[in-house]
């Protein structure tokens, strides 16, 4: 079943930049890695590796501002692996995202511009392993379906095609109200993301 969500937001995303190649947009691919924690579980640190793949769309709206919006797969969760101390905890999620954000341009001597926005995402799925058991199974309690975001990041342009990225997000909403078996918890939990990307221009109009 994960297999043909994932099929069919490959499918919408083909779709989304073809239609849009035609019109004045610019338009892109993208992929990376992802560090991740949540934060309200007590495991702290950027443990968990994922990866990020999507595309954009994005159109001027004056010489230095662009409002762009994307839709992406991206992996997010936590992991803590502490033999001496026997711990070991990991959550994994798969989630479909659609960032919508404005870049602004020209704001530096290099070709470097600022991003930031909100991202919307559906979580396809949502997997744990707690008490030191080492498999992956359904979270319990669940996980929120819908984690709604703030993002921000920095953009490089290498040359007219490739761009590198290095971005932040965080939920703005908890996507669990609480853990289980740790009641003094009461703030719930939170996705808190870095991502580093390589981006490939499709077509450019400006």
């Amino acid at each position: 079943m994960c297999r043909i969500r994932i099929f069919i937001i490959v499918s919408l995303l083909v779709v989304m930049l073809s239609e849009m190649h035609a019109q004045e947009f610019n338009a892109g691919l993208y992929s990376g890695i992802v560090a991740s924690q949540v934060d309200g579980d007590t495991h702290a640190g950027y443990h968990k590796a994922g990866l990020v793949v999507g595309g954009y769309v994005n159109r001027f709206l004056n010489k230095d501002l662009a409002g762009q919006m994307g839709l992406r797969y991206i992996g997010k969760g936590s992991k803590r692996a502490d033999d001496k101390m026997q711990i070991y905890y990991k959550t994994q999620f798969h989630y479909v995202e659609m960032p919508f954000t404005l870049r602004y341009f020209n704001f530096s001597d290099i070709d470097l511009d600022i991003e930031g926005g909100i991202a919307v995402g559906y979580l396809i799925k949502g997997l744990e392993a707690k008490n030191n058991d080492l498999y992956l199974e359904d979270a319990e309690p669940p996980f929120n379906d819908i984690d709604l975001s703030a993002l921000a990041g920095l953009n490089y342009s290498l040359n007219d095609k490739f761009t590198i990225g290095a971005h932040f997000s965080y939920s703005l909403m908890p996507i669990r109200a609480f853990f289980p078996n740790l009641e003094n918890i009461k703030g719930g939990q939170y996705n808190n993301v870095l991502s580093f990307i390589l981006s490939y221009k499709l077509s450019s109009w400006r």
